[in-house]
């Protein structure tokens, strides 16, 4: 008699645990992943929409064909996710770089950092230019107050990138 109940309430605890989990799978995909997608495609046309829960901080990789204004593409795309998912996610937008590119984004990665620690923004702005004119790349630098958006285009491909306005230190203090 203890047999069969023991064996009642394994197979009702295995189904109902498939269940739950089955019904989690569903709403993730279908009310989150999709919906999400959906809203995201009203600012930008997704190709692909990724969410790494599991990465620190989690984040949301989103591949576009080019986008024309990265810093408004940004913020409106961060404050859907921040609305669906929190506020712990931050938003990445997948590019097709080049080896070029990635190596002017690597030099002009000290001067934007250089710019956010000091402050001197115009001078960071004009600097970056005049990287990106020396390599023969089309150069797009904008911030907000939250963050300084990098978009290099060429012939091959194109960067995009998003770097935190604020300092990571304060230079003061030393």
């Amino acid at each position: 008699m203890n047999q069969i109940r023991f064996t009642t309430v394994a197979i009702a605890l295995v189904v109902t645990l498939f269940i739950l989990l089955g019904g989690y799978f569903l709403y993730d995909k279908y009310y989150i992943k999709n919906g999400l997608e959906e809203k995201i495609n009203q600012i930008v046309e997704t190709e692909e929409i990724k969410i790494a829960k599991q990465e620190n901080p989690p984040t949301v990789y989103i591949r576009s064909s080019e986008i024309k204004d990265l810093q408004t593409a940004h913020r409106k795309t961060a404050e859907i996710v921040y609305q669906s998912l929190g506020p712990e996610f931050r938003v990445v937008f997948l590019d097709e770089r080049t080896e070029k590119l990635s190596k002017l984004y690597e030099k002009c990665s000290f001067v934007i950092q250089e710019g956010i620690a000091t402050g001197r923004f115009q001078e960071m702005n004009v600097k970056v230019q005049e990287l990106a004119a020396e390599e023969g790349i089309q150069c797009h630098l904008t911030m907000d107050s939250f963050n300084v958006y990098l978009e290099l285009d060429d012939d091959k491909g194109y960067l995009y990138e998003a770097e935190p306005a604020l300092p990571l230190f304060n230079m003061s203090t030393f």
